[in-house]
C-alpha cells in the first residue's frame, strides 16, 4: 500500500471505531402511583429499547413539581390525570395525549368515598350533612361529583373541606377529624385496615382517569416515536396481565404501596393503550367550565396524537 495513504486509512479506521453517541432518552415525568406500573415495567424489561426508544422515568413527589418541570420544558412527556392535563394545555404547554393509563373498571376500585372509623356505614341516601375531605378543582372533586349521584347521596349534602395533601387527608380521617374523605388506592385499603368503611367507589363510572402525554417538540421532530412508545407500552400491559405476580416487587418499590399491603395488595388490571374517547373528554371539559377551570372546550384533535 502507498505509504502516503496509510495515515488516511488509519484515520478512517479510527473514526469507525469511535463509539456512537447514544440518543438522548425521553424524560417522562411520573408520580409514585399505581397507574404508572406499566411504564415502570416497560423500562425495567427494556420494552422501549426493543422498539428503538430510550426512556427515562423522572419521579416527582408532587403533581405541582411535575407540572413545573413540564411547563419549563425539562420533560419530554408526562403522566397525569385528565383534568390536570387539560389545565396544562390551557396554560399553553404544548403536549398531546398518546394513551389512557387507567380508567375506572368494574370490580377494581381506584378511588372511593370512605368514612371515619367511628362512623357507622350509613345508607347513602341518609348520609346527612357530613364533612368530607377532598382537594378542590381536581380529579378527586370530579369523581366525588360522579360518585354522589351514583350512590344516591342527595345533592349538596356533604360539606366539602379542602385537604390537598392525600396522606394528611388519610390521617385526619383515621383520627376522626373528618367524617368522610375521597382517597385513591392503595390508601383506601390502608384506611380500611384502620377501621374506615367504603361508602361508594369509582368502579362503575367507566371514565378515563389518567393519561400519558408527549411534548409537541418530540412529535414534531420524531413523529414515529409516538407509535413506538405505544407499542412498547402495550407489550408491558400484556405481560403484566399474563403474569402479574412477577411485578409485585417492582410495584412495591415504585408505586407507593404501604408496607402492610405489599404482600397481598392486588396488582391492577390495566387497559390496553387507547385514546380517551371524545365524549368522556367533553364531559370533563364541561365540568371544568362549570368550575371556572376552562373558558371553552378544546377541539379533540388538538388534544390527542392521531392514530
Amino acid at each position: 500500500m502507498n505509504k502516503r495513504l496509510l495515515p488516511w486509512v488509519w484515520l478512517a479506521i479510527s473514526l469507525f471505531a469511535l463509539p456512537v453517541a447514544a440518543a438522548e432518552p425521553l424524560r417522562i415525568g411520573i408520580l409514585p402511583v399505581l397507574d404508572t406500573l406499566p411504564l415502570e415495567v416497560a423500562v425495567a424489561d427494556q420494552d422501549f429499547h426493543k422498539h428503538g426508544l430510550e426512556v427515562a422515568l423522572v419521579p416527582f413527589a408532587s403533581a405541582m413539581e411535575r407540572d413545573v418541570a413540564m411547563q419549563s420544558g425539562n420533560l419530554d412527556g408526562y403522566f397525569g390525570d385528565l383534568i390536570n392535563t387539560l389545565m396544562l394545555i390551557r396554560n399553553q404547554v404544548p403536549m398531546r395525549i398518546v394513551t389512557t393509563c387507567y380508567r375506572s373498571t368494574p370490580g377494581q376500585r381506584m378511588f372511593a368515598l370512605v368514612t371515619a372509623p367511628k362512623i357507622e356505614l350509613p345508607d347513602p341516601s341518609r348520609i346527612g350533612p357530613r364533612q368530607v375531605g377532598i382537594s378542590n378543582a381536581t380529579i378527586i372533586e370530579y369523581l366525588l361529583d360522579k360518585m354522589e349521584p351514583a350512590a344516591g347521596v342527595p345533592a349538596a349534602t356533604l360539606v366539602r373541606t379542602e385537604v390537598k395533601k392525600i396522606p394528611i387527608r388519610l390521617q385526619m380521617l383515621l383520627a376522626g377529624q373528618l367524617d368522610l374523605a375521597v382517597l385513591p388506592e392503595p390508601l383506601v385499603s390502608l384506611a380500611e385496615q384502620g377501621g374506615a368503611r367504603v361508602v361508594v367507589t369509582d368502579e362503575h363510572l367507566d371514565l378515563p382517569l389518567t393519561v400519558i402525554c408527549l411534548h409537541q417538540r418530540v412529535l414534531d421532530s420524531h413523529p414515529e416515536k409516538a407509535a413506538a412508545f405505544i407499542d412498547a407500552y402495550r407489550d408491558a400491559v400484556t405481560r403484566i396481565a399474563a403474569d402479574p405476580e412477577r411485578y409485585r416487587r417492582l410495584m412495591a418499590e415504585t408505586c407507593g404501596i404501604p408496607k402492610p399491603l405489599v404482600a397481598a395488595y392486588p396488582i391492577p388490571r390495566y387497559p390496553r393503550p387507547e385514546l380517551p374517547e371524545p365524549g368522556a373528554v367533553a364531559a370533563v371539559e364541561q365540568w371544568m367550565i362549570g368550575h371556572g377551570l376552562l373558558k371553552q372546550p378544546f377541539a379533540y384533535d388538538r388534544l390527542v396524537v392521531p392514530r
